[in-house]
């Protein structure tokens, strides 16, 4: 997987970028700024994406799973939304 980034709205995006061997880097950018990333390995957002738990990380940033849409909350704040299948995509799972 190369560095990635999926637009969420006018001011927000989401990047993805590899992180040590089997790892994702998620960041959400404001603008071209760093606003906040998660560490994650691909094994759990697989499961999350497959799975049926509706939610994923705590702390600033949040995804929350819909029928077939991503929403992104950072802060309690809903910041974008990506569909399901473009996240599937991107991040290569079936």
């Amino acid at each position: 997987m190369s560095k990635m980034q999926l637009k969420l709205n006018h001011n927000y995006s989401l990047g993805f970028e590899p992180h040590l061997t089997n790892g994702v880097r998620l960041i959400v950018f404001n603008g071209d700024d760093e606003w906040v990333c998660r560490k994650e390995t691909l094994q759990n957002l697989t499961k999350f994406i497959a799975g049926p738990e509706a939610h994923v990380f705590k702390g600033r940033l949040q995804l929350y799973k819909n029928d077939d849409s991503i929403a992104v909350e950072v802060k309690g704040q809903h910041i974008g939304t990506i569909a399901l299948a473009q996240l599937k995509g991107l991040l290569q799972i079936n």
